[in-house]
C-alpha cells in the first residue's frame, strides 16, 4: 500500500511553525490573566498588564474592575511635552509650585503622567467615594436612597469651602439621594459630613484595597494620593464595575452637573460637551491645593484627565488646571482616534 505524500515549501513549514509559537505565547498570557489573585493587583512580567480584581466575587466570577499598561504612550509624548511646557511656565510665576497630571485615552487605554509620584491631599474628591459606597449600599439594601436623614446641625466645623449652590437648611430632613445631589452638584460639605456618618468602615475600606489604594486612616484629618491613584475613582465609574449600570449612569449623570467651572472647564468653549468632573480644594497654612479629576465625553474619543496643584495663590493654580484642560481638549479634537 502506497502512502501519500505531499510536497511542502520549505517557506511554509516556517511559517506555520512561527504562528504555533505565537499561539503557544498568547495562550499562556491568557492562562496568566485567568489566574490573577483576587482583591490585588499582579504585574504580570510577560504580559505586562497591571490587573486590579474586585473582593466582592461570587463562587464561580472574580469582576476585573481595571487594567493598565506599566508603560506611557509614547503617542502621547507630544501631549506631554506641551503639559509641561504649561506647568513650567506657570510654576516661573511664582503662584504654584507644583503640579502633576495623569491622561488617559478611554478607548485605548494609553496613558500619560507627570510628576506621578508626588502626592497631594484629596479634600473633596474624596465625595466620590462617598457617593459610589451610598450607591453601593442602596443595592444591597433597596430604598436605601429614599431614607431620611435629619440635618440639625452644621458637621463641618471651621473648614473653609468653595462652596456652587444652596446650602442645607437646618432642621430639615432630606433623602441620602438628596444629599449625594448636594454634595456633588454643589460640592457641599455638610451634606457629606451627614453622608460620612453613616458609613460603615470596613465596606468603605474595599473601595480602597480592590484597586490598590492605601487605606484611609479614619481618625486622620487628611488622605493623599498621586494623580494616577486619583484618577481610579472616576475609572471604576466609566467601567461600571463596582456599581450596577443604572448607578454608574446616575453618579456620572451627577457628575456633569457640577456647578463649578472654574478649572479644566474655564477656557473650554464648546458648552455643550458633557464633562463629569469634581474639584478639591485644601487650605494649609502656608500653602493651598487645589484639584480637578474629569472624564471628557469629546465625540468618539473620551478621556480621563487628573491635575493636582500645590502652591500658594489658588488663583494662579486654577488658571493652570484650566490652560491644562484646554491643552488636553485641543488635543482629543486633533490627535486621539
Amino acid at each position: 500500500m502506497k502512502l501519500l505524500k505531499t510536497s511542502v515549501p520549505l517557506w511554509l513549514v516556517l511559517l506555520i511553525i512561527a504562528c504555533i509559537s505565537v499561539g503557544s505565547l498568547l495562550s499562556i498570557c491568557a492562562l496568566k490573566n485567568n489566574n490573577t489573585d483576587i482583591a490585588s493587583s499582579k504585574n504580570d512580567s510577560n504580559c505586562g498588564i497591571i490587573r486590579y480584581n474586585s473582593s466582592r466575587h461570587g463562587a464561580f466570577t472574580r469582576p476585573l474592575l481595571m487594567a493598565d499598561s506599566p508603560s506611557e504612550s509614547v503617542d502621547l509624548l507630544d501631549l506631554k511635552s506641551n503639559l509641561i511646557e504649561a506647568i513650567n511656565s506657570s510654576s516661573a510665576s511664582g503662584g504654584v509650585s507644583s503640579a502633576s497630571v495623569y491622561f488617559r485615552d478611554l478607548n485605548s487605554g494609553r496613558w500619560i503622567s507627570i510628576n506621578g509620584s508626588e502626592q497631594y491631599s484629596m479634600a473633596s474628591i474624596m465625595k466620590l467615594v462617598t457617593m459610589m459606597y451610598h450607591l453601593h449600599v442602596d443595592e444591597v439594601k433597596p430604598g436605601w436612597l429614599n431614607q431620611n436623614i435629619l440635618v440639625e446641625r452644621s458637621l463641618t466645623g471651621d473648614n473653609i469651602q468653595t462652596q456652587e449652590g444652596p446650602a442645607l437648611v437646618l432642621g430639615k430632613e432630606y433623602t441620602v439621594k438628596e444629599l449625594i445631589t448636594y454634595m456633588i452638584k454643589y460640592s457641599n460639605n455638610n451634606a457629606t459630613a451627614h453622608l460620612n456618618s453613616f458609613i460603615e468602615f470596613n465596606d468603605y475600606k474595599l473601595f480602597f484595597s480592590d484597586i490598590g489604594l492605601p487605606l484611609p486612616d479614619p481618625k486622620a484629618s487628611d488622605y493623599t494620593l498621586t494623580s494616577d491613584q486619583c484618577s481610579r475613582f472616576l475609572r471604576l465609574l466609566y467601567n461600571s464595575s463596582v456599581l450596577t449600570n443604572k448607578n454608574s449612569e446616575f453618579a456620572l449623570t451627577l457628575l456633569t452637573e457640577s456647578l463649578y467651572r472654574g478649572g479644566l472647564l474655564r477656557n473650554i468653549a464648546e458648552k455643550d460637551v458633557k464633562v463629569a468632573h469634581k474639584f478639591g480644594e485644601r487650605f494649609y497654612p502656608d500653602a493651598n491645593q487645589m484639584h480637578e479629576t474629569a472624564i471628557f465625553y469629546n465625540n468618539e474619543n473620551p478621556y480621563l484627565i487628573t491635575v493636582l496643584t500645590n502652591g500658594k495663590d489658588t488663583a494662579q493654580e486654577a488658571a493652570l488646571i484650566g490652560k491644562i484642560g484646554a491643552i488636553a481638549f485641543d488635543y482629543s479634537k486633533n490627535k486621539l482616534n
